[in-house]
């Protein structure tokens, strides 16, 4: 069973963290010490994510105003103040690590959208932007936009960013940074639970839900060459296995959650 909304408000609660605690100094000057090739992928990831996180942030707004009950409006809210506090981690990421010159966000996102792929940039601030805008005047739009915001870009994109980032600091060479991204996962895996809770009760059409399976592969696609090959089925497969797991989408006959042979 897929728990109640005021589950993941409590949850929230518990799980804040302070995007200011984390002392990113001593990874700075680690940062020169990394392989090019290694330094060049951390830099599309790390840029993906400030520009990526400044958008989720901006434009949870209506969702919360759509909520169907104020319960589920609560846990909007408080996703969104999960949102802001991920933007301003990599703000400071772009600023200690990326070195974005600039006296404000604003200034430094324009840096790091150069260093994105464009792709990721189109997702999060043109279609997720759009998404956004429709519910904003229609609140019956509520189940696509959770299908686009929650399920596929925090359940695909964002879900694989994070497992390279976490794959590529696995050696301890940036631990506090690798401690924030861990903590931004964390926060991630409740968002998409509260997405899938809300689908059950949204009831979408079965041509949406269809739809998300191949959006998925789709939109993975964004990251380009950062996301290796395992990582990209393995997200994949999660991803169905959500779907499959809550009564979206019918198990394949003769196959597991994960799309493999039983």
């Amino acid at each position: 069973m897929i728990s109640e909304p005021r589950h993941f408000a409590a949850l929230a609660a518990r799980l804040r963290w302070d995007a200011d605690g984390i002392d990113l100094s001593a990874d700075r000057r680690a940062w020169g010490t990394l392989e090019q090739g290694r330094r060049r992928r951390l830099t599309v990831l790390l840029a993906g994510f400030c520009v990526a996180e400044y958008q989720v942030a901006e434009e949870l707004t209506p969702f919360e105003p759509a909520a169907r009950d104020p319960a589920t409006a609560a846990v909007f809210a408080a996703q969104r103040a999960d949102e802001r506090r991920h933007a301003r981690l990599f703000d400071r990421v772009a600023m200690v690590i990326l070195g974005a010159p600039g006296a404000d966000a604003r200034s430094r996102r324009q840096f790091v959208r150069a260093l994105a792929p464009a792709p990721l940039l189109d997702l999060f601030e043109h279609e997720l932007a759009r998404a956004a805008s429709a519910l904003a005047v229609d609140p019956s739009c509520l189940a696509d936009s959770i299908s686009l915001y929650h399920l596929i870009l925090e359940g695909v994109v964002l879900t694989a960013g994070e497992l390279a980032l976490l794959s590529e600091l696995e050696d301890g060479s940036l631990p506090h940074l690798r401690q924030a991204i861990e903590l931004v996962e964390r926060d991630e895996r409740w968002h998409v639970g509260f997405g899938l809770r809300c689908m059950l009760d949204l009831r979408p059409a079965p041509a949406t839900v269809r739809r998300l399976l191949r959006a998925g592969e789709l939109a993975l696609q964004a990251w380009g060459a950062v996301i290796a090959p395992g990582i990209r089925s393995r997200v994949l497969a999660q991803h169905r296995r959500r779907l499959v797991a809550v009564g979206l989408l019918p198990a394949m006959r003769g196959h597991d959650v994960g799309g493999r042979a039983a």
